[in-house]
């Protein structure tokens, strides 16, 4: 191994890019100290019910700089991404602030994100029957949850079934589609 080999090459994260170089020595990461302080606030969150209320808020902040990265650079997975951490944070946000009650709001609101994300691929010429299957199961899971803690109902025992039969449906019919 020649001298200037003697480093290994590694990735290193730059401004959302990726840059194959030398590794640094000395510096911070910033990763890491980000990492540092959500596990700080995820730890007080748990501790204080304003904390909680921070945390949600923030993790609410990072879906949509992920779906921020999305518009700018067109990144399928920073869609997706955002779109399940930016659900999963205004659930838990609303929830935290007593906007809603119950459980399932998560999963609804991934299943109405499920959707968006079918409608953009959709736009792009791209295929959405993944995106529309995952979203419509999750929409009827979530909503399942949602409604049998609203009402006296107890749809809860349904779910699981509905979406067995629904998923064995979109099965069935998809094969036959493609072996005409």
């Amino acid at each position: 191994m020649s001298k200037k080999n003697d480093q290994p090459n590694v990735v290193r994260i730059d401004n959302f890019g990726f840059e194959i170089g030398r590794q640094q020595r000395g510096g911070i990461s910033m990763f890491g100290v980000f990492l540092i302080a959500f596990g700080l606030l995820l730890v007080a969150g748990s501790l204080f019910q304003a904390a909680e209320l921070g945390a949600n808020a923030l993790f609410l902040a990072l879906g949509l700089v992920l779906l921020l990265v999305w518009l700018r650079d067109r990144s399928e997975a920073a869609l997706i991404l955002g779109v399940i951490v930016t659900a999963l944070g205004v659930s838990d946000l609303l929830t935290g602030m007593g906007a809603l009650e119950g459980q399932g709001w998560g999963t609804l609101f991934m299943g109405i994100g499920g959707l968006f994300v079918a409608l953009v691929r959709a736009s792009g010429g791209k295929s959405w029957g993944w995106a529309v299957v995952i979203g419509g199961l999750l929409i009827l899971w979530g909503g399942t949850e949602v409604a049998s803690a609203n009402t006296n109902l107890d749809l809860n025992r349904l779910a699981g079934p509905l979406l067995l039969i629904l998923l064995g449906l979109w099965l069935v019919s998809r094969r036959r589609r493609l072996s005409l």
